[in-house]
């Protein structure tokens, strides 16, 4: 009963923050908004006991991506000028991205045979399958994950960079 209460309440919170993400006026908002909707996702994986992805959630993507996100808006000085354009002209692709993406999450819900895997799931530790799992089977997706995250970094610095020197 506990279980599902929170579930629903973390969900609504990441509804609701990813919402506030898109809509928000002001582009620093719309990460804070991420950090917190990432938050939420973290709730979730506590609930179905793998706190092991929810520490992985909080230190990785709350810790170091939305953290970077938020330096390069604070230290690119064209991205929070107010003269600025910053809207989005990429409406239609945007909308039919998102509806594809709804259908076939939709899809997979509806074909997944629920009572099967609940009456499957056995109570073991999380942590120790992830770390297993992450070790033995998921090595190349892992460190695929860490070249991404370090060529965002340089990404980040390159852009700050080129801002204080285009100051100069």
């Amino acid at each position: 009963m506990v279980e599902t209460i929170l579930f629903y309440g973390f969900a609504a919170l990441i509804l609701i923050s990813a919402l506030l993400m898109i809509i928000a006026p002001n582009i620093y908002h719309s990460a804070l908004f991420l950090a917190l909707c990432l938050f939420g996702v973290a709730g979730i994986y506590v609930v179905l006991n793998s706190y092991f992805l929810a520490g992985i959630q909080v230190l990785v993507y709350i810790g170091a991506v939305v953290v970077l996100a938020l330096f390069v808006i604070n230290l690119t000085r064209r991205i929070l000028d107010v003269d600025s354009d910053q809207h989005n002209e990429q409406l239609l692709p945007a909308v039919i991205i998102s509806g594809l993406t709804a259908f076939l999450i939709i899809s997979a819900v509806l074909k997944t045979n629920w009572g099967t895997m609940i009456a499957h799931r056995v109570a073991q530790d999380n942590t120790a399958l992830t770390g297993r799992l992450l070790l033995n089977e998921f090595v190349l997706p892992f460190e695929i994950v860490s070249v991404l995250l370090l060529a965002a970094l340089i990404g980040a610095i390159s852009i700050v960079a080129g801002d204080k020197g285009a100051q100069k």
